[in-house]
């Protein structure tokens, strides 16, 4: 997808000295102007070059359960489970009681 026109204020903050991925200060010639190519075409700010190209949007969420082989978790993976389109897979201890699960998510 193409990027969208920038804005007044966008042109002015790209002129930033620093990369909003890594923070780091620009060289010569490694600025450019990162966009969200695959979903919107919205410009996110200037970016070095190698950033732009090694950003990724990371639709994985890990979540910690402490402790969770200890609790009855059945409640919780049914839920999940149901919430959204996509498979469950469980690491079980018991019949109700895991170690760890992944939800796969189908779409968003």
């Amino acid at each position: 997808m193409s990027m969208e026109t920038l804005s007044k204020e966008q042109c002015e903050a790209y002129r930033t000295t620093r990369c909003q991925i890594c923070e780091k200060q620009f060289a010569p010639d490694t600025r450019v102007r990162d966009h969200c190519d695959h979903l919107t075409g919205r410009y996110r700010s200037p970016a070095h070059s190698n950033c732009n190209l090694n950003y990724k949007n990371s639709f994985y969420i890990p979540i910690v359960f402490h402790n969770l082989s200890g609790y009855n978790a059945h409640f919780i993976i049914k839920e999940i489970a149901t919430a959204y389109d996509g498979h469950v897979d469980v690491l079980p201890i018991a019949k109700e009681k895991y170690i760890s699960f992944t939800k796969h998510v189908d779409s968003i």
